[in-house]
Parts: structure tokens; sequence; C-alpha cells
């Protein structure tokens, strides 16, 4: 929250927030079905877009996630900060309902992650941002 408090003091102009903590973490039944999933969540028709960008460069780059968008009830986590700072552009990347029996606990180690997911996820998030930068 402080990010986004201090950005909106500063009058920052920020056109995209992509908050992709979350990736990764899945349970080790999830890693071991071998599924590269990705869900993309926003509260607002801004962050809409950069959600369903997300699904659109998944395709054009074959990345190839199982890519879904989901709207939120309301703000939610960093990204929500954003949208309640005044910045509406803000997605999340997460596993949205899948159980992450370790997520945030001491039993979240590196090894518990599924690596090749999170990079395709970072793949299809990097390709997102920089279609937006081409696109201002």
């Amino acid at each position: 929250m402080t990010a986004a408090q201090n950005a909106k003091k500063r009058g920052d102009k920020i056109v995209a927030v992509f908050n992709i903590d979350s990736i990764g973490s899945k349970s080790p039944e999830q890693t071991a079905a071998g599924k590269p999933i990705n869900v993309t969540l926003y509260t607002e028709p801004a962050g809409e877009r950069l959600a369903q960008l997300m699904s659109a460069v998944n395709t054009r780059y074959a990345i190839g996630l199982e890519q879904r968008t989901a709207k939120r009830t309301s703000p939610g986590d960093d990204d929500g900060s954003f949208v309640k700072a005044g910045y509406p552009a803000a997605s999340s990347t997460s596993f949205l309902s899948l159980r992450r029996p370790n997520y945030h606990a001491e039993g979240d180690t590196p090894e518990r992650s599924d690596v090749p997911n999170a990079a395709k996820a970072v793949q299809a998030t990097l390709a997102a941002l920089l279609t937006v930068d081409q696109d201002r």
C-alpha cells in the first residue's frame, strides 16, 4: 500500500501495474500434474484490458500457459492498493483458488515452487509490459 500511496503523492503517471508475486506457488500435486496455469485477476475495466493482453500475448508468442482471467469483486492484495490509490490499470497474476498450503508459511521454499510455470508467467508478463510500452 505504501508504494501506491507514495506514487499518488508524487503524482506518478502509472499506466499499468502487473503484480506477479504469487507465481509458481502451487501444491506439489498441481506441480506434478504439469499444467502451466496462469490466472490474471483485475478489478476495474482498465485492469481487464491488461488481463486480456496477458491472454493475447500467451497466444501470440505460443508461451503455453493455461491462461484465464477473473474479475474481483473488490480490490485485493498489492494490485488493489494501486486501484485504491487511483491507478485502475492494475492486474495480479495468481493461481486463483488453487490450494497453496505453504504460501507465505514456513514451508514456502524454492523447491516447492513450480519454476517452469513461473518462467512462462514472467515471459507473458514481460511480453504484455512491452506491448503496453509500444502502444504508448
